[in-house]
Protein backbone atom coordinates (compact mmCIF):
# COMPACT_ATOMS: atom_id res chain seq x y z
CA UNK A 1 0.00 0.00 0.00
CA UNK A 2 2.54 2.17 0.63
CA UNK A 3 3.63 2.00 -2.64
CA UNK A 4 0.91 2.31 -4.42
CA UNK A 5 0.82 5.61 -2.32
CA UNK A 6 4.03 6.31 -3.20
CA UNK A 7 2.96 5.94 -6.84
CA UNK A 8 -0.05 7.66 -6.53
CA UNK A 9 2.09 10.53 -5.18
CA UNK A 10 4.64 10.52 -7.74
CA UNK A 11 1.72 10.79 -10.72
CA UNK A 12 -0.05 13.29 -9.17
CA UNK A 13 3.32 15.23 -8.56
CA UNK A 14 4.16 14.43 -12.38
CA UNK A 15 0.35 15.79 -13.19
CA UNK A 16 0.88 19.23 -11.31
CA UNK A 17 4.80 19.44 -12.62
CA UNK A 18 2.96 18.96 -16.18
CA UNK A 19 0.15 21.31 -15.21
CA UNK A 20 2.46 23.86 -13.83
CA UNK A 21 4.83 23.47 -16.84
CA UNK A 22 1.24 23.94 -19.20
CA UNK A 23 0.72 27.00 -17.26
CA UNK A 24 3.82 28.76 -17.05
CA UNK A 25 3.52 28.12 -20.97
CA UNK A 26 0.30 29.42 -21.33
CA UNK A 27 1.00 32.40 -19.23
CA UNK A 28 4.22 33.68 -21.20
CA UNK A 29 2.00 33.30 -24.07
CA UNK A 30 -1.33 35.25 -23.07
CA UNK A 31 1.97 37.40 -21.55
CA UNK A 32 3.62 37.71 -24.64
CA UNK A 33 -0.14 38.63 -26.94
CA UNK A 34 -0.76 41.01 -24.32
CA UNK A 35 2.67 43.40 -24.67
CA UNK A 36 2.40 42.98 -28.77
CA UNK A 37 -1.59 44.16 -28.55
CA UNK A 38 -0.42 46.90 -26.12
CA UNK A 39 3.03 48.06 -28.46
CA UNK A 40 0.97 47.51 -31.72
CA UNK A 41 -1.79 50.12 -30.19
CA UNK A 42 1.16 52.62 -28.87
CA UNK A 43 2.78 52.66 -32.09
CA UNK A 44 -0.84 53.41 -33.89
CA UNK A 45 -1.06 56.32 -31.16
CA UNK A 46 2.52 57.60 -31.61
CA UNK A 47 1.79 57.89 -35.52
CA UNK A 48 -1.53 59.36 -34.56
CA UNK A 49 0.24 61.86 -32.75
CA UNK A 50 3.35 62.34 -34.90
CA UNK A 51 0.78 63.11 -38.06
CA UNK A 52 -1.41 65.93 -35.72
CA UNK A 53 2.05 67.27 -34.59
CA UNK A 54 3.45 67.33 -38.44
CA UNK A 55 -0.04 69.14 -39.42
CA UNK A 56 -0.34 71.05 -36.57
CA UNK A 57 3.69 72.55 -37.26
CA UNK A 58 2.87 72.74 -41.26
CA UNK A 59 -0.57 74.94 -40.11
CA UNK A 60 1.25 77.27 -37.88
CA UNK A 61 4.21 78.08 -40.29
CA UNK A 62 1.60 78.61 -43.27
CA UNK A 63 -0.58 81.08 -40.52
CA UNK A 64 2.87 82.51 -39.23
CA UNK A 65 4.37 83.22 -42.83
CA UNK A 66 0.81 84.57 -43.88
CA UNK A 67 1.05 87.13 -40.59
CA UNK A 68 4.42 88.09 -42.00
CA UNK A 69 3.50 88.85 -45.13
CA UNK A 70 0.57 90.44 -44.61
CA UNK A 71 2.13 92.72 -42.10
CA UNK A 72 5.62 92.90 -44.69
CA UNK A 73 2.94 94.38 -47.11
CA UNK A 74 0.49 96.60 -44.65
CA UNK A 75 3.94 98.24 -43.36
CA UNK A 76 5.33 98.55 -46.99
CA UNK A 77 1.97 100.15 -48.27
CA UNK A 78 1.93 102.69 -44.78
CA UNK A 79 5.54 103.72 -45.51
CA UNK A 80 4.97 104.38 -49.00
CA UNK A 81 2.15 105.75 -48.79
CA UNK A 82 3.26 108.20 -45.93
CA UNK A 83 6.62 108.86 -47.73
CA UNK A 84 4.28 109.87 -51.03
CA UNK A 85 2.09 112.57 -49.09
CA UNK A 86 4.90 113.80 -47.70
CA UNK A 87 6.60 113.84 -51.06
CA UNK A 88 3.67 115.36 -52.23
CA UNK A 89 2.74 117.40 -49.47
CA UNK A 90 6.48 119.52 -50.06
CA UNK A 91 5.59 120.01 -53.96
CA UNK A 92 2.58 121.43 -53.76
CA UNK A 93 3.81 123.88 -50.80
CA UNK A 94 6.55 124.63 -52.94
CA UNK A 95 4.33 124.91 -56.40
CA UNK A 96 2.30 127.02 -54.08
CA UNK A 97 4.55 129.06 -53.18
CA UNK A 98 5.63 129.52 -56.88
CA UNK A 99 2.43 130.26 -57.77
CA UNK A 100 1.98 133.15 -55.34
CA UNK A 101 4.99 135.01 -56.54
CA UNK A 102 4.05 134.06 -60.57
CA UNK A 103 0.70 135.97 -59.17
CA UNK A 104 1.91 138.76 -57.67
CA UNK A 105 4.48 139.87 -59.95
CA UNK A 106 2.87 138.80 -63.14
CA UNK A 107 -0.79 138.75 -62.33
CA UNK A 108 -3.71 135.99 -63.53
CA UNK A 109 -2.44 136.01 -67.01
CA UNK A 110 1.09 135.88 -66.38
CA UNK A 111 -0.50 132.80 -63.55
CA UNK A 112 -2.32 130.97 -66.39
CA UNK A 113 0.60 131.15 -68.89
CA UNK A 114 2.94 129.87 -66.77
CA UNK A 115 0.31 126.52 -65.66
CA UNK A 116 0.26 126.20 -69.23
CA UNK A 117 4.44 125.61 -69.61
CA UNK A 118 3.98 123.44 -66.53
CA UNK A 119 1.87 121.48 -68.35
CA UNK A 120 3.21 121.41 -71.94
CA UNK A 121 6.94 120.98 -70.70
CA UNK A 122 8.42 117.99 -68.56
CA UNK A 123 10.75 119.74 -66.77
CA UNK A 124 12.77 117.16 -64.95
CA UNK A 125 13.52 115.72 -68.84
CA UNK A 126 13.84 119.17 -70.63
CA UNK A 127 16.76 120.12 -67.64
CA UNK A 128 18.62 116.41 -67.85
CA UNK A 129 18.31 116.77 -71.77
CA UNK A 130 18.77 120.15 -72.85
CA UNK A 131 20.83 121.65 -70.13
CA UNK A 132 24.47 120.50 -71.64
CA UNK A 133 26.79 121.83 -74.22
CA UNK A 134 26.38 125.11 -75.96
CA UNK A 135 23.23 125.55 -74.37
CA UNK A 136 25.26 126.14 -70.44
CA UNK A 137 26.52 129.46 -69.23
CA UNK A 138 29.06 130.68 -66.80
CA UNK A 139 29.12 133.90 -65.75
CA UNK A 140 29.84 135.56 -62.31
CA UNK A 141 29.83 132.33 -60.68
CA UNK A 142 26.56 131.61 -61.64
CA UNK A 143 25.45 128.48 -64.28
CA UNK A 144 22.39 129.81 -66.91
CA UNK A 145 20.72 126.88 -69.21
CA UNK A 146 19.05 127.94 -71.93
CA UNK A 147 16.31 125.90 -72.16
CA UNK A 148 13.57 125.23 -74.87
CA UNK A 149 10.00 125.66 -74.09
CA UNK A 150 6.64 124.15 -75.43
CA UNK A 151 3.53 126.98 -75.60
CA UNK A 152 1.51 124.35 -76.71
CA UNK A 153 0.58 120.99 -76.02
CA UNK A 154 2.46 118.09 -77.63
CA UNK A 155 -0.50 116.59 -80.02
CA UNK A 156 0.28 112.97 -81.98
CA UNK A 157 0.74 112.62 -85.46
CA UNK A 158 -2.22 111.35 -86.98
CA UNK A 159 -1.17 107.63 -88.83
CA UNK A 160 -0.74 108.04 -92.59
CA UNK A 161 -2.63 105.25 -94.12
Amino acid sequence: MRQARDGLAQTIDQAFKAAKAQAEAAHADLSRQFVASFAKEAEQRLKSMSRWIWWRTIASGAALAIVILSLGFGLGYWRGNAAGYSEAAGTIHATGAVEQSVLASQGPAGLAQWHQLMRDNAILDTMKSDCTGKNVAHQDGRTACHLWLWTTPNVASAAHG
